[in-house]
């Protein structure tokens, strides 16, 4: 199999740091593995790099949708392995970024995903007669989705409805990874976590946050798109109709990725077998960069 480095983490502890060193030591290029940056004009409150601190590196699934346009883990795991492809085309091995672990392992993984899960199924059904159905078509899926999440319930129904269970589907799915993996996870305690979201989140607004959410999602109609419901955009929804105050929506803002840099913790350590790096240890940094550039750069086994 073809080799793959992956850089995965919680937001803030340093992934695109160390993407970028390894790009440069290996003269390749990196992939980002995140689900908002996507987003043409969505730059500060994605921590999407500028054009300068991307140092000459070529990033692949960035700026590629607008913002009214919807963005599925189906297309990230398309456009994702096309990249991989052309890199190992090229001989050179790619650079997975990127925290938002779903879409890490639908590229990674074997895991098959219908261009029809691009598009959100719809009801008039209430969540608890879907939930029931749910429960009748495919007991084991209702046991993995909760009875208020709308958009699995619907698409386990869908799926369900087409002749094969998800269950079923993904019984058959061998769920191993379709390239030679290495990742790494970069973490840090939480507490010191905590502080740089807070010193991040408030950068962000210096930096104009406010006006970028005003120029991109000042109509409410705007509200509605899938863009907006990023963490760092859709907290700004109360504020922009002055329910909220502007101290009142960073808190939100950190919170909200507080959270979420939980539950990526979380995630990467149940879903994935990886080796975890102490952000803050440079030379645990250095030792890593230097295995990975080592490893990159064995000739494949036969």
């Amino acid at each position: 199999m073809k080799k793959v480095i992956v850089i995965a983490g919680a937001t803030a502890t340093g992934k695109s740091a160390l993407g970028l060193r390894l790009a440069h030591a290996l003269d390749t290029e990196i992939i980002s593995g995140d689900s908002v940056q996507v987003y043409r004009d969505l730059n500060i409150g994605s921590a999407k790099l500028s054009f300068s601190q991307m140092e000459g590196i070529l990033h692949h699934c960035i700026d590629t949708r607008d913002l009214d346009q919807r963005y599925s883990v189906y297309d990230f795991q398309q456009e994702a392995r096309q990249a991989i492809s052309s890199l190992h085309d090229e001989g050179k091995v790619p650079i997975l970024v990127g925290g938002t672990g779903l879409y890490l392992k639908a590229a990674l993984y074997d895991y098959d995903f219908s261009q029809e899960e691009n598009e959100i199924p719809v009801s008039e059904e209430s969540n608890e007669v879907l939930y029931n159905q749910l429960k009748d078509l495919d007991p084991q899926a209702a046991e993995t989705i909760h009875p208020n999440n709308r958009k699995r319930i619907l698409r386990a129904l869908e799926i369900a409805k087409s002749g094969m269970t998800k269950s079923q589907r993904e019984a058959g799915q061998a769920k191993k990874p379709i390239y030679d993996v290495k990742m790494i996870v970069l973490d840090m305690p939480k507490e010191i976590l905590d502080e740089r979201i807070d010193i991040r989140v408030r950068q962000m607004i210096e930096d104009g946050l406010e006006d970028e959410v005003r120029r991109c999602f000042e109509y409410p109609k705007t509200w509605e798109y899938q863009s907006f419901q990023g963490i760092g955009y859709k907290e700004w929804k109360e504020y922009l109709e002055n329910k909220r105050s502007l101290e009142e929506t960073i808190q939100e803002i950190v919170i909200h990725t507080r959270q979420f840099a939980k539950r990526q913790k979380t995630w990467f350590r149940h879903q994935f077998e990886a080796d975890w790096v102490d952000a803050l240890d440079p030379k645990a940094l250095d030792n890593i960069a230097a295995d990975l550039v080592s490893w990159a750069k064995t000739e494949e086994q036969e």
